[in-house]
């Protein structure tokens, strides 16, 4: 037997139970998770982006994926918002949060749980679905919702949306305000990609899901 390398393995070395390597081999990821790892296996360019600024020095990160608080033009020179004190994401929090905190929804965002999806973003083309849909339940990843939002833009995208609220209530000036939000949602379902700046290579939907996670803490 060889191993992936083409070397030979020992005749007497014990082999792990095929069910026990399919185990160690597919961990269990929540949505998050399972979106860059799918973004990663797809060797988008953006990825080489994400793992540059992750590791310039002094860049400003949040939570476990290296979030560097920076716009879609930004994001592709290597600019963050430790640079630029008026666009923040002191604010920002990731899906996780506002799914399990949405009795805070009020008074930080102005904005019902129970708000459908059309009611703030057009549910278009493979997302029309979505219309009848609550921002919260998106959150929480139905069945429903996870077979339409394969990609998890939608999740992010309404993660942004509750963000650009709560920075604006907070008169805070946010790195992706809602109308950069929207007009990126925009943008992907009416192009299915979304260019974050004039030269750049347009966006997958898992490149813009990658792209939004490293805004939030």
């Amino acid at each position: 037997m060889e191993d992936q390398e083409g070397r030979s393995a020992p005749a007497n070395e014990a082999q792990p139970a095929p069910e026990a390597q399919a185990a160690h081999d597919v961990p269990q990821l929540d949505a998050r998770g399972a979106a860059r790892r799918r973004f990663t296996r797809a060797g988008a360019g953006a990825a080489g982006v994400v793992l540059t600024l992750h590791s310039q020095p002094g860049m400003a990160t949040f939570g476990h994926y290296g979030g560097v608080c920076a716009s879609p033009s930004g994001f592709m020179s290597i600019k963050s918002a430790s640079h630029n004190p008026n666009n923040s994401c002191s604010n920002n929090h990731s899906y996780t949060y506002w799914r399990d905190n949405h009795r805070a929804w009020k008074s930080r965002c102005g904005t019902r749980p129970e708000t459908r999806f059309v009611e703030v973003l057009a549910p278009r083309g493979a997302y029309a679905g979505l219309k009848n849909i609550t921002l919260l339940q998106i959150l929480q990843q139905t069945k429903e919702v996870r077979a339409i939002d394969r990609s998890f833009v939608a999740l992010q995208i309404v993660t942004a949306l509750l963000n650009a609220r709560a920075s604006r209530n907070s008169g805070i000036a946010s790195v992706l305000p809602e109308d950069k939000v929207v007009a990126i949602w925009d943008e992907f379902t009416i192009k299915g990609s979304y260019r974050p700046s004039g030269s750049a290579r347009p966006w997958t939907g898992l490149e813009i899901s990658a792209y939004l996670q490293t805004t939030f803490r």
